[in-house]
């Protein structure tokens, strides 16, 4: 089993520590986990709304979110992660996520494979996480056939550290991870 863990967030925070805290258990439970971090990457543009991709099958611009969109259509499961800015999700996770508008046919039929399992993790500084959680996973499920298993929000107060810190936070990371 693949697994595509992707994190969005600028920062070395929480959603970074319980991403790879999943990706740790995927690996150790035997599974094939690529781990992205969009920040780190230079060359990265949204969806250019060209519709290339109706044709194609698949995204025609060329750069560093190539192979994460090659990732996520050939993974048996998905790992998303943001952080929440002003109620929606980061600008890295945008980029990403408007991508994904290749995985459907011009009749908005999806052209990955259907079923594939997702888990959502995200963090705020106050308030909001629950909310976009379920947006992410909404979309997911509605637009790509994904298969929700679990999600987790955190809300930090703005401390960087507060994922690592917490048992609970952890425990509910290998979780969600042995669900794939």
């Amino acid at each position: 089993m693949s697994i595509a863990a992707i994190i969005s967030s600028p920062a070395k925070g929480n959603t970074y520590t319980i991403v790879n805290a999943m990706a740790e258990q995927l690996k150790a439970d035997g599974k094939d986990v690529q781990v992205f971090e969009i920040n780190a990457m230079k060359d990265r543009r949204g969806c250019q709304g060209c519709n290339a991709c109706k044709r194609k099958g698949s995204c025609v611009t060329k750069d560093d979110l190539t192979p994460v969109l090659d990732a996520v259509r050939n993974a048996d499961g998905i790992i998303l992660s943001t952080p929440v800015y002003f109620g929606e999700a980061c600008g890295q996770y945008r980029l990403l996520e408007d991508r994904f508008f290749s995985f459907l046919n011009a009749d908005f039929s999806v052209n990955i494979a259907p079923g594939k399992k997702v888990a959502v993790v995200v963090s705020a500084g106050s308030a909001g996480a629950d909310k976009l959680a379920e947006k992410i996973e909404g979309v997911m499920k509605n637009y790509f056939k994904c298969e929700p298993i679990g999600n987790i929000t955190v809300t930090t107060g703005n401390d960087p550290k507060c994922a690592a810190n917490s048992a609970e936070i952890m425990a509910k990371a290998k979780e969600i991870a042995k669900k794939f």
